[in-house]
C-alpha cells in the first residue's frame, strides 16, 4: 500500500524516533511528555516540582498542577526563562530558585526540564552536583524535551526512574514486596489474585505509582522482591535490580498460561513460599479459553491501535501464537524490553509496519484499505467496516490468568456472535 511506504518495519525500530505518523493529519501537541511527568509527580505525596521552560510551557503546566502548593505542603514552582537566559543559560537563576525551595521546606524536588533548556544544553546534573551539599532538600531531575519523542509515556517511566534516584540502600525486609505500577488508592480496579494471596500469606505490599508517598519510594530499597504490573515501572525495576540487587518479576507483559505458570513459580521461589491450588480454577479457565482460541483465531489478520498502557508488541506476540497476522501496529512508546518480543515476532515471520495513529478521521480510511479481520483500539463514535474491539483498556490493572481469560473470552464471544449471525460485527463491535 502506498499509504504505508513511509513507515518503518517493526524489525527496524530502535527508538521512538523511528515511529512515524500514519498520516500527515497529526496533532502531537497533546502528546507532550511534560504533561505526564507533571500529572504523575504532582500525585506523589511529599514530592515538590520545579518546571523550567518558556512561558508557553510553564503556563501550560498550570493546567496540570493548578496550585503552587500541594495538599501535603508540596511546592510546585515554575522557573520562566527570559530572553537573555534562552541564549546564555539560566544556571544562576535555577540555583537561587532551588535555595528558596529549600528554605520554604521542600523535602525533595523533581526538576522538570522542557525543550528550550535542554536544547541550549543547560547542565542540570552539574547544578545538582554543585548545590546538593549546600541544602537539605533532595534533588533529582528529568529531561522532558518533546522534540526527542512523539509521545507521552516517557513522561511516566522517566519520572519514576528519576524519583528512584532518590532511593538509598536499606536492610532487606523479607516480608516486604514492592508492587510497581498500582496505586495504593486504586480501589476501583480489583486487586489481582496473586497480590491478594501474598497479603494473606503475611507479606506487606508497598505500592509504587501515582498517589504513593515520597516516603514509599525512599523506603523501597528494602523490599525482598519487585513485582512489575505496568510498563511505566519496568525501567525503575531494572534500575533497582542493578543498584540494590532487588530481583523483579514482570507480569504486565505476559498472557500465555504457561508463561504465567513460570512467573508465579518464580515469585514463590524468590519469596520462599509454596502455592497450593489457589490459582487452579482461574488457570483452568484461561487454559480452556487459550486452547479454544487456537482453533478459531488462526489466519485472522489484525491491526493494533492505541490500547492504553497495554504494551502493543507483547500483546501482538501473544496473538501471533494463535496464528493471527499483524498488519499494522501503533506504538505509543518503544519500551526497552520490547526488543525480545520484536525478535519473537520476526522469528515467526511477522514484520508489520509501525506507526503513530493520532487522527481518527484520516487514519480510518487507511485501516479500512488494509481489510483487517479485527481492530484493537479506541475509536470513539466511528462506524467501521471491520470488527472493532475497543474495550482493551479494561485490561488495565489486571494480570495473570484472570486477564488472559477476560481477553480471550471477549474475543471468542465476538467471533461466536459473528458465526451465528453470518456477518461481520459492525459499529464498534460488541466487546
Amino acid at each position: 500500500m502506498d499509504n504505508l511506504k513511509h513507515l518503518k518495519k517493526l524489525s527496524a525500530i530502535k527508538s521512538n524516533a523511528g515511529v512515524k505518523f500514519l498520516t500527515p493529519a497529526a496533532f502531537p501537541g497533546s502528546h507532550c511528555p511534560m504533561h505526564t511527568a507533571l500529572a504523575l509527580s504532582g500525585k506523589i505525596k511529599g514530592l515538590s516540582t520545579l518546571i523550567i521552560g518558556t512561558s508557553e510551557c510553564t503556563t501550560y503546566s498550570r493546567m496540570v498542577i493548578p496550585q503552587a502548593t500541594g495538599k501535603n505542603g508540596e511546592l510546585h514552582w515554575m522557573y520562566v526563562l527570559d530572553s537573555h537566559e534562552v541564549v546564555f543559560g539560566c544556571r544562576d537563576g535555577i540555583v537561587n530558585a532551588l535555595k528558596k525551595m529549600d528554605l520554604a521546606g521542600a523535602k525533595a524536588v523533581l526538576i522538570i526540564v522542557t525543550c528550550v533548556p535542554e536544547i541550549i544544553g543547560e547542565d542540570i546534573e552539574g547544578i545538582i552536583f554543585e548545590i546538593q551539599p549546600e541544602i537539605k532538600t533532595s534533588l533529582t531531575f528529568v529531561l522532558m524535551g518533546h522534540f526527542k519523542c512523539n509521545s507521552y509515556p516517557s513522561g511516566s517511566w522517566k519520572t519514576l526512574l528519576s524519583i528512584g534516584n532518590l532511593m538509598r540502600k536499606r536492610e532487606t525486609s523479607l516480608n516486604t514486596v514492592n508492587v510497581l505500577g498500582r496505586s495504593p488508592e486504586e480501589d476501583h480496579v480489583p486487586m489481582p489474585a496473586v497480590l491478594s494471596l501474598l497479603e494473606k500469606k503475611g507479606f506487606s505490599l508497598r505500592f509504587l505509582a501515582m498517589d504513593s508517598s515520597l516516603d514509599d519510594f525512599l523506603n523501597a530499597a528494602d523490599a525482598a522482591l519487585n513485582i512489575v504490573i505496568s510498563p511505566f515501572t519496568q525501567p525503575l525495576a531494572v534500575m533497582m535490580e542493578q543498584e540494590f540487587d532487588i530481583s523483579y518479576i514482570s507480569l504486565h507483559n505476559i498472557y500465555d498460561v504457561f508463561e504465567i505458570d513460570k512467573a508465579y513459580a518464580e515469585i514463590g521461589e524468590k519469596l520462599s513460599i509454596k502455592w497450593g491450588k489457589e490459582f487452579e480454577e482461574d488457570r483452568q479457565h484461561a487454559l480452556f479459553s487459550q486452547e479454544k482460541a487456537k482453533k478459531i483465531f488462526a489466519g485472522l489478520k489484525f491491526v493494533s491501535a492505541f490500547i492504553g498502557p497495554t504494551m502493543v508488541v507483547p500483546f501482538a506476540s501473544y496473538l501471533t501464537g494463535f496464528g493471527m497476522e499483524p498488519l499494522l501496529l501503533h506504538m505509543e512508546e518503544v519500551y526497552p524490553d520490547d526488543k525480545q518480543y520484536i525478535k519473537e515476532l520476526v522469528e515467526r515471520g511477522y514484520n508489520p509496519p509501525v506507526c503513530h495513529m493520532i487522527n481518527n478521521n484520516s487514519d480510518i480510511p487507511v485501516i479500512e484499505r488494509l481489510s483487517p479481520d479485527i481492530y484493537f483500539g479506541y475509536l470513539a463514535g466511528e462506524k467501521l467496516d471491520f470488527t472493532h474491539v475497543h474495550d482493551i483498556h479494561n485490561l488495565y490493572g489486571q494480570i495473570g490468568y484472570g486477564r488472559t481469560s477476560y481477553l480471550l473470552n471477549d474475543l471468542l464471544q465476538i467471533f461466536d456472535s459473528r458465526t451465528q449471525s453470518g456477518k461481520e460485527v459492525l459499529e464498534n463491535g460488541i466487546a
